[in-house]
């Protein structure tokens, strides 16, 4: 049996938090996920909120639907245990599926690495 680090079960709380709250919102969150070594340091994790298209993200920037996704991210996390200091709108990022498409044909590993 695969068992999850404590801040990873932190994450994914704090994100489906997150997901919960905006849920009646638009644009739509397309998609979402995480990742980084935040095992070993904390400040490496990493959130994703897609939008589907770029419209969509601009938007969400121009009307502050992105910062108040990053502001209840970093609330949620902290709220639910992970280290304050390690966490920051740098931790918080949005593309969209759109981008994805155009620059990798859709291949996320490529896109994210």
């Amino acid at each position: 049996m695969f068992l999850f680090s404590k801040r990873n079960r932190i994450i994914k709380k704090a994100v489906a938090k997150t997901i919960a709250a905006f849920a009646d919102r638009t644009p739509k969150i397309y998609q979402h996920f995480f990742y980084g070594a935040f095992d070993i340091a904390p400040q490496h994790l990493v959130v994703w909120y897609l939008f589907e298209s770029e419209t969509e993200m601009e938007t969400a920037k121009s009307s502050g639907y992105c910062d108040e996704l990053e502001k209840a991210t970093i609330r949620n996390l902290i709220n639910l245990g992970y280290p304050q200091e390690a966490i920051g709108t740098h931790n918080i990022s949005f593309t969209t599926k759109e981008d994805i498409d155009n620059k990798t044909n859709g291949d996320y590993h490529l896109y994210f690495q």
